[in-house]
């Protein structure tokens, strides 16, 4: 049947506005300008297909006086019958059982009553409608109604502000305006005042008032900001009695430390693939959620996402990248579930890199995929996505360290860095939908033995770390989005560069300068002797590490830190309890290296490594890229 047929006339909904984690009724008018013979099934999709991603919930034929009862009322008496299904999608089928099916020009009217609208907010949220004939797939109509779902009232400020400035240099931070659910608030107006304090003793730096006009989207940035001493300082703001403060920020001197800090997200989804967002607004809410760098990764499957697709990508990210204050690379994902090859987030450091997708043969595995991303050594970067995740692992057994020098450590499918067994607090799950007071908040732990990054590291694999999502919201708030859906908040990144630009960010992630966080924007240096996370030390050059290692590390954070364990070569073989929101540490190990070094699995090397494993508040985390010494 021609799809240009299959189109919704006379389209109707009341009202047009629902807020955000409501409670509400919906009517939806339409004409459906098609036949429908007897068998085939009419439906309706609140949560689930390809860009329909959200959690919305209730939704059910059965009971007038139970949430989320729905009616449907046709012109003429009609036999159906209605089946609801729940968890991934949320949706009603109508099966047709009348002789004369549903006749063309038929006018329907659906009524939901107390159904609960998504916590997140959207611009025309489709309310689907499709249709199945008998033996045939489901076909998703055009003109489809819509609703805006829109934020709350005012909850709270949330500051974003440079982790790190120098002293007596002019800096900008940005106050976004937000509901309870950390969507921004539109229009929002009134008097404020930042105050600029000294963390320890409250001193005060400067203060100022001003006044926050309605013509906003929810967020403003206050530039031309300045502090005149050393030290770690935070900004507080004051709004109608109430105070919200920033993340930490750490003024020093040039000659305290050369690198600037930055913060990214490099692995989410728009609409180009199965994201909700258009690649436009994924690409502005990185820079409204305060982002130094970042980029999507569409899925690399055809019928996903299309040459031409990509193509528009790669001039959106040169545009970005022309902006002083954003950086951007161009990446996708290649996915092959249930193999062991893993979902891979492949990098390019330029646009003559060809994608290699995962559904053509000579690139359907990971050993073809490094095969064919060889000759592209250093300007392409594969980063493993849910290693441990069962339905997505990785086997480690392929793998390329020319290529693959990161990992992400945690994403919105949980930490893959441990297993639960042995004390994850945060273990790879797989998405649970459910809502309520005897709903589960997150889904089934599914962890696959071997599969996690421990095991990597213990195979020799010089692997660093970030932290992302695998966000399809393309909300990127600072504070944590954390949806009813089973799985976790995203996580963040940073890297320690020279300067904001393309190519401080890739020269940052091929030498592994950076280290994830689930959230919090906390300061982290980590250092063994003179050698800076992400190091791989030769102690053919470097004797005297062979028998005493002096390793520091700096933790300034915007939550309680309330443990840190130092991991050697997957062991805790350091751990203090801190309690408070920042640390300096610094501790020495003198066993010799050849009592408590690894062979490498592949090659004749000898190997130890150390990182920090960071437990900080509300059970968020955090982890540095190690450091490996080395002896060939």
């Amino acid at each position: 049947m021609n799809s240009s047929k299959n189109i919704l006339k006379n389209v109707e909904v009341y009202p047009q506005h629902v807020k955000v984690r409501k409670k509400c009724a919906i009517s939806v008018k339409f004409t459906i300008n098609i036949e429908l013979p007897k068998y085939s099934f009419l439906i309706f999709r609140l949560r689930g297909g390809r860009n329909n991603k959200n959690d919305w919930y209730f939704l059910q034929p059965y009971d007038a006086n139970k949430n989320g009862f729905i009616e449907l009322f046709l012109q003429k008496r009609k036999h159906l019958i209605p089946i609801t299904i729940t968890g991934k999608e949320l949706m009603i089928k109508y099966l047709i059982l009348d002789s004369e099916g549903i006749e063309k020009e038929t006018e329907i009217n659906l009524i939901l009553k107390d159904t609960l609208a998504q916590s997140i907010v959207e611009k025309n949220k489709k309310i689907e409608v499709l249709i199945k004939y008998p033996g045939k797939q489901e076909i998703l109509l055009e003109n489809l109604p819509t609703i805006q779902v829109v934020s709350e009232n005012f909850d709270h400020i949330n500051i974003i502000a440079p982790s790190i400035i120098n002293l007596d240099e002019t800096f900008d931070c940005i106050l976004r305006f937000e509901d309870r659910f950390n969507n921004l608030i539109e229009n929002f107006s009134g008097q404020i005042k930042i105050i600029c304090k000294e963390d320890k003793n409250g001193t005060e730096s400067f203060c100022i008032k001003t006044l926050i006009n309605k013509e906003n989207e929810g967020y403003v940035k206050i530039s031309g900001l300045k502090i005149n001493h050393l030290g770690v300082y935070y900004l507080e703001v004051l709004y109608a009695n109430a105070s919200f403060k920033s993340n930490p920020i750490l003024s020093k001197s040039d000659q305290d430390f050369t690198l600037n800090l930055y913060w990214g997200y490099i692995h989410g989804h728009s609409n180009k693939s199965d994201g909700m967002r258009t690649i436009y607004e994924y690409y502005e809410n990185l820079i409204k959620a305060g982002l130094d760098f970042g980029t999507s990764t569409e899925h690399d499957r055809l019928y996903e996402t299309s040459d031409k697709d990509f193509a528009e990508i790669k001039q959106l990210i040169e545009k970005y990248n022309k902006r002083e204050e954003f950086a951007s690379l161009f990446g996708y994902e290649y996915g092959t579930w249930y193999t062991g090859y893993g979902d891979i987030c492949i990098y390019h450091y330029h646009n003559r890199i060809p994608i290699f997708r995962s559904e053509i043969n000579k690139y359907n595995s990971t050993p073809k995929l490094i095969k064919n991303l060889q000759k592209y050594k250093n300007k392409a970067l594969m980063i493993g996505h849910h290693t441990a995740l069962r339905p997505g692992h990785r086997n480690w057994e392929y793998f390329d360290d020319s290529l693959e020098k990161l990992v992400e450590i945690y994403s919105t499918w949980g930490n893959q860095e441990y297993a639960y067994s042995k004390g994850n607090p945060l273990p790879p799950r797989y998405k649970f939908f459910g809502y309520g007071k005897y709903a589960r908040k997150r889904g089934a732990i599914l962890g696959k033995k071997g599969c996690y990054v421990t095991d990597a590291l213990q195979r020799g694999y010089k692997l660093g770390f970030v932290a992302g999502g695998d966000d399809h919201f393309g909300a990127f708030p600072s504070g944590n989005v954390d949806l009813d859906n089973g799985i976790y908040p995203s996580g963040i990144m940073a890297i320690w560069a020279k300067q904001l630009d393309h190519d401080e960010l890739w020269k940052a992630l091929i030498n592994r300068k950076c280290y994830g966080t689930t959230g919090p924007r906390i300061i982290l240096k980590f250092v063994i002797n003179e050698f800076f996370m992400g190091d791989i030390v030769s102690l053919n050059d470097y004797i005297w590490l062979k028998e005493e290692r002096l390793i520091e590390l700096n933790i300034i954070s915007p939550i309680k830190i309330e443990k840190i364990e130092i991991i050697r070569n997957n062991k805790v073989f350091h751990h203090i309890s801190v309690q408070d929101n920042s640390v300096d540490l610094k501790f020495h190990d003198k066993e010799d290296f050849e009592s408590i070094c690894l062979d490498h699995s592949r090659k004749k090397e000898k190997f130890l490594y150390y990182y920090p494993r960071i437990f900080m508040a509300d059970t968020n985390m955090a982890w540095a890229s190690p450091i490996w010494i080395i002896k060939n």
